[in-house]
C-alpha cells in the first residue's frame, strides 16, 4: 500500500475544526505549556483524556518529566493569547495571563472554558508525537463562552447559527 504524502496529511488536518486548548505543567517552580487541538476524551471511568504532543516542542520535557498537566480549553477571546503562546518562550508565555493551579500544581488558566487537571498514567510513542494519557484529577469549568476553534490556518468561533440555536 502506498503511503500518504505528508503534506497533502497536513492540507486535509487543517480542514478538521478542533477546539485549542493550552497543555501547561510546573518545571522547576516556573509554568511551561504549549497549544494543542490534538485532545480527547478517552473515558468517564476513571475520568480519562489523552493529549498527543510532538516531542520536539520547546516545552515537552517539562510536561512529560512533571508527571502531570492540565488541559485549559481556551475561550473564544482568549485568541490574542493563543497567538502570544506561539510568539513568545517558556515562562514568558504566561505574562499573557492569569492562573492559579488546582491538585497537581499544573497552571490552571483563569477565564479557560474548562481546565482538566490531569496526572499522567500511561505514555505512547506515535511517530514524531507521544500520546499522553491523563487521569483527571480536578475539573473547573466556566459557564458563559464559546470554544476558540482552529481551522484552516486560523482562529475562529462557532458559526453564527449555533449562537441563534441557544
Amino acid at each position: 500500500m502506498s503511503q500518504v504524502d505528508p503534506q497533502e496529511f497536513k492540507n486535509g488536518m487543517r480542514r478538521l475544526a478542533a477546539a485549542v486548548n493550552i497543555i501547561s505543567a510546573c518545571s522547576d517552580g516556573q509554568p511551561a505549556g504549549l497549544l494543542a487541538t490534538a485532545v480527547c476524551s478517552v473515558c468517564a471511568e476513571p475520568p480519562t483524556l489523552l493529549v498527543c504532543l510532538n516531542r520536539s516542542a520547546r516545552s515537552y520535557a517539562a510536561i512529560s518529566d512533571s508527571g502531570r498537566f492540565c488541559v485549559n480549553l481556551l475561550a473564544q477571546e482568549q485568541s490574542e493569547m493563543a497567538r502570544r503562546f506561539l510568539e513568545l518562550e517558556g515562562a514568558d508565555r504566561f505574562s499573557a495571563c492569569r492562573w492559579t493551579t488546582l491538585k497537581t500544581g499544573a497552571p490552571a488558566i483563569d477565564g479557560a472554558l474548562v481546565n482538566f487537571d490531569c496526572e499522567i498514567t500511561e505514555t505512547v510513542q506515535a511517530g514524531t508525537h507521544t500520546v499522553f494519557l491523563g487521569r483527571v484529577v480536578a475539573v473547573r469549568t466556566t459557564e458563559a463562552g464559546e470554544p476558540l476553534l482552529y481551522f484552516d490556518g486560523d482562529y475562529a468561533g462557532l458559526a453564527a447559527e449555533h449562537e441563534a440555536a441557544r
